[in-house]
């Protein structure tokens, strides 16, 4: 009876072992499960609507933007937009009525000029955010000084993080819907590079997809049944991980470059982008000319190339660096293919070149450099 009872006892005491082993491993599991939607909520509680409005986009508080009124307005009136999705275009964004910013029937509003220019052509810009115009009113597009400048009618179908292959698309979409057989009195400008290459030289991307295609892949091909495995369980943990890395800027730019971008360590894949680039701007060029109308492609400028000075920007962190060796692989073999195409093709990659307030990041610019930019344009292309 007695070593019954030391067997219960010694029995009792393994399952208590188990049950505190067990609550211990499910507690430090539910803890780490916890920690991103923990940390999360500190860090927005920590902050005052007052440092949110203050802290959320400090490209406005840029030295060339001092004396403008519209800069912080601009910035968070452009934070707030919201985007819907579309076949063919992939995204665009809604309508919107600001201070700085109206868009109506999904195009940016363009200065029109109350008595044009009997006889000039119309010009269709195409392009992705500087085109449409991150950093900019209405008014200071480069398409709206374009427009000013000429006095002549301008229509923006720029949209923030387009490629030259969605603008294709665009164009396709406008000319089936106006049934446009005839393009005369018309010039087409595709503003392209900068995305091209940010975009499509990530890692992730192959052949002629958007930095959306895997993220739509992804979700639709989940099965049902993997929403509840463990990879699914561990995924907001992952990502936390992950952005925590980025931020502390634990990877170095050589591990960026090669885990993020391709372009730079592989020459097929550099020499790729840079010919479907060109080649996309052939056959818009093709549908354009062909229909009567004029057609120029644009290289547009980049920070990393040239001599603007940036250095109050303090681009020099690791994915900087990385990016940076992306347009050095990349540029060069835009502008040597091009120069070879049969197309109407403007370098404009040196047009900020000594200009010391002209970048708010390293791509887009403020109102000072779109106006040194449409000094190019109206040489280039008018």
């Amino acid at each position: 009876m007695k070593h019954l009872k030391r067997i219960m006892r010694n029995a009792m005491s393994w399952i208590k072992i188990l049950f505190a082993n067990l609550f211990i491993t499910f507690g430090l599991l539910g803890m780490l499960l916890l920690t991103p939607p923990i940390a999360y909520s500190i860090y927005s509680l920590s902050f005052s609507e007052q440092t949110k409005k203050s802290s959320e986009d400090t490209r406005a508080r840029l030295e060339l933007y001092n004396g403008i009124e519209w800069a912080s307005i601009h910035f968070a009136e452009f934070s707030k937009l919201p985007v819907t999705y579309f076949d063919y275009i992939t995204w665009r964004m809604d309508d919107f009525e600001g201070e700085t910013i109206n868009i109506s029937d999904g195009l940016r509003e363009t200065y029109e000029p109350t008595n044009p220019t009997i006889n000039a052509d119309k010009y269709l810009f195409f392009g992705g955010s500087t085109t449409w115009g991150t950093g900019v009113n209405d008014d200071n597009t480069y398409p709206s000084i374009f427009a000013e400048r000429l006095n002549t009618r301008v229509t923006n179908f720029g949209e923030p993080g387009y490629i030259a292959r969605q603008s294709l698309s665009l164009l396709t979409n406008y000319l089936l819907a106006n049934s446009s057989v005839d393009f005369s009195g018309r010039h087409v400008v595709f503003y392209d590079g900068v995305n091209d290459v940010a975009h499509r030289c990530r890692s992730e991307i192959s052949g002629l997809g958007t930095g959306r295609e895997q993220q739509i892949q992804s979700i639709l091909s989940t099965k049902s049944n993997e929403k509840y495995s463990f990879a699914k369980l561990f995924e907001q943990l992952t990502q936390f991980l992950q952005a925590v890395t980025r931020k502390l800027g634990m990877a170095g730019a050589s591990s960026i470059a090669s885990e993020n971008y391709k372009c730079s360590s592989d020459p097929r894949r550099a020499e790729e982008i840079a010919r479907m680039l060109v080649e996309t701007w052939q056959v818009a060029s093709d549908l354009v000319t062909n229909r009567g109308g004029k057609f120029t492609a644009i290289l547009q400028p980049v920070a990393f190339i040239g001599s603007a000075d940036i250095e109050y920007l303090n681009l020099n962190s690791a994915n900087d660096t990385a990016l940076s060796m992306q347009y050095q692989a990349v540029y060069p073999l835009i502008r040597q293919l091009a120069a070879d195409a049969n197309i109407d093709f403007v370098d404009l990659t040196t047009a900020y070149d000594s200009c010391n307030n002209c970048y708010i990041d390293f791509c887009h610019v403020g109102p000072q450099a779109h106006q040194i930019l449409v000094d190019n344009l109206v040489n280039s292309i008018n």
